[in-house]
């Protein structure tokens, strides 16, 4: 998603180096009010509230007869938040923003919305559509489990539905563009739900332990485009040690890296790499599965040094003592998802900072976050009447939530609650900045993902050209059937 405009004080301003201040927006200062921006067609000086309230005046109005709009929820996940609908107004402000927001869609558009979670929402779809029953209007699920549905013609091509705009205000792009297939897209990301950036996979760092071993301030490797996986891997290397000194490798040593298996990828992503990239011919999407080129290689294997070394890293699928290793200040960096990070600030007193994964090399030029495949994203049931109402909902609510959800969870709940400095304000902004979907997470059933960790974890990089070899044929042959079945809908 291009990053959005936000706000920081002009004291905090001050603060922020001048190329720091041309891809950070600005927050609400310490009165609470929040500072003038110009705007960039007029000239004229406009208050952020006023922002907000002119494209919130941009919303249509519309009468729908009291039609209830049924939105269906997913709700495995012991991390996020689910920011659909509120029964109440108690004080919490992305609570109270989620009523407000709904509410005011509901009056807008003489509708009224209702919610129905369930950890079953695709098989609920499913039974829907087979039915010709129109149960649900919008339906919010993980990424990973939305292709069969698609494939099998559950669900709405939104690119069929005029009322969708795919305004980058409100819209993740960076889903739109990932997920459309040969001009059919059947699911993305919007600002309705804000798990769209609690997904984002996350780098934290141990500040106690950077002054312990006197590294490197990271805040400014990232700045000056020295932030690698090669500089990270020193940093690991230089903290990890026998902490209690018995000479066996348990809880009470300090490490380079504690993490979840997951985040093999989300490393190599942050190299720029996919393991599955889609290209276009002019005239058809392609998908090239991508394990054996040479920067493949080469990352691959720096990724497995540090993470297969057990002296550096703690796999918490392996060892569950290893989510205490960093809240103890026992290891310098911490990779899970943004969404973890309310729950750490309540179980870690030490200060803590946040990154965006390292780069290749100092070439490399941008820094860019892996998008967890269990992130949500937004679909439409095929048996709906009226897609063109459910798109129109679609775009009153994701406007609202882009003058007001989403400063009220990522300035309020993030940089206002969570971030204790300047400098990991910036740094948010450089995560949530630029998002990659590797399709190899996100098409699951594509079979590429679990052969390549497995394969990693064992032998690191050394056997990724076979392994190419021997999965390129069935490879192929998964993404056809998508391509088919996207093809026959």
């Amino acid at each position: 998603m291009p990053q959005k405009s936000r706000f920081i004080s002009s004291a905090v301003a001050a603060a922020i180096m001048l190329s720091a201040l041309t891809s950070c927006g600005q927050a609400a200062d310490d009165s609470g009010i929040k500072p003038q921006e110009t705007s960039a067609e007029t000239g004229v000086i406009e208050t952020a509230a006023e922002t907000e309230a002119s494209l919130i005046d941009q919303i249509p109005a519309a009468d729908y007869g009291g039609y209830e709009f049924r939105i269906l929820g997913d709700t495995v996940s012991s991390w996020w938040i689910i920011s659909l609908d509120a029964d109440e107004l108690n004080g919490e402000i992305i609570n109270d923003t989620v009523y407000e927001r709904n509410r005011f869609v509901e009056s807008k558009m003489n509708i009224s919305i209702s919610l129905q979670q369930t950890d079953q929402a695709m098989s609920l779809v499913g039974k829907s559509v087979q039915a010709g029953s129109n149960d649900y209007d919008m339906v919010w699920e993980r990424i990973n489990v939305l292709i069969p549905s698609a494939q099998n013609g559950y669900l709405v091509n939104l690119n069929s539905i005029g009322s969708i705009t795919y305004d980058p205000r409100w819209w993740d792009t960076d889903s739109v563009d990932a997920f459309t297939i040969n001009g059919k897209l059947f699911f993305a990301c919007n600002d309705i739900n804000v798990h769209t950036v609690e997904g984002c996979s996350s780098m934290f760092f141990s500040k106690t332990l950077i002054d312990a071993n006197s590294l490197e301030n990271p805040y400014e490797l990232v700045r000056s485009e020295k932030w690698t996986i090669d500089k990270m891997g020193e940093m690991m290397k230089t903290a990890a040690a026998d902490s209690n000194g018995d000479g066996v490798r348990n809880e009470g040593d300090t490490f380079g890296l504690v993490t979840g298996i997951g985040q093999y990828l989300s490393l190599v992503n942050g190299t720029g790499e996919r393991l599955v990239y889609k290209q276009s011919d002019g005239s058809e999407d392609q998908f090239v599965l991508n394990l054996a080129s040479d920067k493949m290689i080469d990352v691959t294997d720096k990724v497995a040094s540090l993470l297969n070394d057990k002296n550096l890293s703690v796999i918490v699928n392996d060892d569950s003592w290893g989510y205490k290793s960093f809240y103890s200040d026992h290891s310098l960096f911490y990779i899970m998802q943004l969404g973890s990070v309310a729950g750490m600030r309540d179980s870690m007193e030490n200060d803590f900072g946040i990154l965006p994964f390292p780069m290749y090399s100092e070439s490399q030029g941008y820094y860019i976050t892996s998008m967890e495949a269990t992130a949500q994203a937004m679909c439409v049931p095929s048996s709906v009447p009226d897609p063109v109402m459910v798109g129109a909902v679609t775009e009153a609510m994701s406007m609202y939530s882009d003058a007001y959800l989403y400063e009220a969870y990522y300035d309020t709940t993030l940089k206002g609650k969570i971030a204790r400095d300047v400098d990991t304000t910036e740094m948010l902004d450089i995560l949530t900045g630029r998002r990659a979907f590797d399709y190899a997470t996100c098409y699951g059933s594509w079979g590429i993902y679990e052969k390549y960790l497995n394969n990693v974890r064992k032998k690191g990089a050394s056997e990724l050209t076979s392994l190419q070899a021997k999965t390129i044929d069935k490879f192929n042959q998964n993404v056809q059937k998508t391509i088919d079945a996207y093809a026959g809908l």
